[in-house]
């Protein structure tokens, strides 16, 4: 049974969802030389393997066959689902594990790849997105949707046909939980948003800027956690992804599929991981909370001292990581110059 639970040494939850042990353990990428096919009758978010999945929540409509072009399924194996009941522990503090996780297939090709999607593709995959976090983030007792995308095997993808996840939850989460309240300090103490101070730093320095467009800026953050991570951040202040308006979606699907081509461009196709961090719909974090989409790639691990104390070390330094970036803009077909 899936449940929350509570670690009274740092009042921190984490989910307990036995039930994801059963998840597919095909490979989630290539091996070298190996290229995917354009369909896998043994992959389930493949068309005509719809008995395969759990159901289907929603689609986007296409011309082409097989007439759709993203779909949103449930996880085969959730990590919350909206009818968990928590056991009782009269020593600890536990939470039933209520809530919503979604798969988000983002085509209907085995092989396609964000990073060479065309523009249509791209932006129907990111209004999916958006359409999935606000709806979910309407729903009862939902307080903080997380919308992520896992891309190779060591990034935790466990199946290669590209597709992002979406897990709506009962509490705001550690991180989420930890930006606003810094930036509740900081806003207290300066009157502005902390990304909207930092934001205007950066492009004025121009040090760590990978690329400007009209709603968004592409950066390597000064205190970027593992070498070439990347930021996407919204030019307009506003705390929820749900606030996004349709030509500021048009602009992050171009920018996200740039910021992943660099990435392939810059390192080979690593893996990597991305989120959306972002408050909910109830409008508490709205004047110090400033909505993100983060891009990580793994491309170091994690030792002992970074276990222990929860500080990464970061073996590159963010601005020779940035002109690295700025540099792959000009390989590949799409690419234009950065502005800045």
């Amino acid at each position: 049974m899936n449940e929350l639970r509570q670690d009274p040494t740092t009042g921190s939850f984490v989910i307990i969802a036995p039930e994801r042990r059963g998840r597919p353990g095909a490979p989630s990428s290539p091996g070298p030389g190996q290229r995917l096919p354009r369909y896998d009758e043994r992959c389930p978010f493949c068309p005509g393997n719809e008995a395969q999945l759990p159901g289907i929540i929603a689609e986007t409509p296409a011309k082409a066959s097989p007439g759709w072009s993203t779909r949103v399924v449930p996880n085969k194996f959730p990590a919350l689902t909206p009818d968990a009941i928590a056991e009782q522990d009269a020593e600890h503090t536990t939470r039933a594990g209520s809530g919503f996780h979604e798969v988000i297939i983002e085509s209907p090709h085995h092989d396609a790849d964000l990073a060479t999607m065309d523009a249509a593709q791209i932006l129907e995959v990111v209004a999916s997105y958006h359409r999935r976090f606000f709806e979910l983030s309407r729903r009862s007792g939902i307080e903080a949707v997380v919308l992520f995308c896992n891309h190779g095997a060591c990034s935790g993808a466990s199946l290669v046909h590209p597709h992002a996840q979406v897990i709506a939850l009962p509490l705001v989460p550690p991180r989420i939980q930890a930006l606003a309240a810094w930036g509740k300090r900081q806003r207290a103490q300066t009157g502005r948003c902390p990304t909207c101070e930092e934001l205007a730093r950066e492009l004025q320095a121009a040090e760590r800027i990978i690329e400007e467009s009209r709603d968004f800026v592409a950066l390597v953050p000064f205190a970027a956690e593992v070498p070439c991570e990347q930021w996407l951040v919204p030019r307009r202040h506003h705390a929820s992804f749900a606030e996004t308006g349709a030509d500021e979606l048009s602009d992050l699907a171009e920018m996200l599929r740039r910021a992943l081509h660099r990435l392939k461009t810059a390192h080979g196709d690593p893996p990597y991981s991305f989120a959306i961090e972002s408050a909910g719909l109830d409008g508490r974090a709205a004047p110090y909370l400033h909505w993100r989409l983060r891009i990580v790639p793994d491309l170091v691990n994690w030792g002992g001292f970074e276990r222990g104390s929860g500080m990464p070390i970061n073996p590159s330094a963010p601005e020779a990581d940035a002109a690295l970036l700025r540099a792959s803009l000009a390989e590949g077909s799409g690419s234009r110059e950065t502005e800045t």
